[in-house]
C-alpha cells in the first residue's frame, strides 16, 4: 500500500497545465493476431499476415490529463495465397465427388485484407517534462473490412467451378494503446505508438458450377473477429 501511495503522489506531482491539443500523421507495420492469422478453416480463419497501416489522430483536451481522442486509419494485410487456394480447392473436391480438381487446372488471383475506421474515445496523456508526453487511449467507432478479391476458376472435364469473393462489411471496432510525443520545437513532435485494433467480420464463399455438374457446392459462412497489432511512427503538431 505505501508503494502505491507513493506512485500515487508521484502521479500528482506532473506537471498539472493543461495538455496541448495535436494532430498527427503516421505510418507502421499492421501485425495480424490469433485467428486472423491462422490457416487451415476457411469458416473461421483469416490467412492474413503482416502488412501496413495509415492512421490520421488527433487529441482535444479540455483539463490537464483527460481529453478526447479520435482516429481515422486505413490498414492493410496481405493474405496468405497458396493455403487459401489450397484450402478452397480442397473443400470443393470433398463437396463435388466424384470430381478431383488437379491444381495445374486452377487460374487464382488473391488480394489484400482492408479496413477503414474511424474510431472516437477518452484519451489519457501525461506531460512528464517540458518535451515529453505519454498517451493512452480507447477508442471505438466504425470498420469498414474488406476481405481479399478472390477469384478461383477450375477447369475439368468440362465442367467449370468458380468461386468470387469479393463485398465490404460494416462492423463494430475497438483499438486501445499507447505511446508518447517527444516535442522537437514548439508546435513539431515526433509520435511512436503501438495499438491493438479489432472489428469482427462475417462474410460467405460461394461457389457457382456451370456445364456438367449437376450439384451445388454449399456457400461457405465465416465468423472471426479481425485483430491487429500496430506499430506506427510520425509527426503530431501540437496547437
Amino acid at each position: 500500500m505505501r508503494k502505491i501511495a507513493w506512485i500515487f503522489i508521484l502521479f500528482l506531482s506532473l506537471p498539472a497545465a493543461a495538455q496541448q491539443n495535436f494532430a498527427s500523421i503516421s505510418f507502421g507495420a499492421s501485425m495480424p493476431l490469433g485467428d486472423y492469422a491462422s490457416t487451415g478453416d476457411l469458416s473461421s480463419n483469416g490467412y492474413a499476415r503482416t502488412g501496413g497501416a495509415i492512421k490520421f489522430d488527433a487529441g482535444f483536451f479540455p483539463g490537464s490529463y483527460l481529453g478526447i481522442g479520435g482516429s481515422f486509419s486505413f490498414g492493410s494485410n496481405y493474405g496468405i495465397r497458396d493455403s487459401l487456394m489450397n484450402d478452397m480447392i480442397n473443400f470443393i473436391n470433398k463437396h463435388s465427388d466424384p470430381i478431383n480438381i488437379p491444381k495445374d487446372s486452377v487460374v487464382y488471383g488473391s488480394g489484400f485484407w482492408n479496413n477503414i475506421s474511424l474510431l472516437l474515445g477518452p484519451h489519457f496523456s501525461i506531460r512528464a517534462t517540458q518535451r515529453l508526453y505519454f498517451d493512452l487511449r480507447v477508442l471505438a467507432g466504425i470498420s469498414i473490412l474488406r476481405p481479399p478479391d478472390q477469384e478461383l476458376i477450375a477447369t475439368v472435364d468440362g465442367a467449370e467451378i468458380h468461386s468470387v469473393v469479393s463485398n465490404n462489411k460494416i462492423s463494430f471496432g475497438l483499438t486501445a494503446g499507447g505511446g508518447f510525443r517527444f516535442k522537437l520545437n514548439e508546435n513539431l513532435a515526433l509520435k511512436l505508438g503501438v495499438d491493438y485494433f479489432q472489428a469482427k467480420s462475417k462474410f460467405d464463399y460461394t461457389f457457382g458450377l456451370f456445364s456438367g455438374l449437376v450439384d451445388d457446392i454449399p456457400p461457405i459462412q465465416s465468423d472471426f473477429h479481425v485483430r491487429t497489432l500496430d506499430i506506427m511512427a510520425g509527426l503530431a503538431y501540437s496547437f
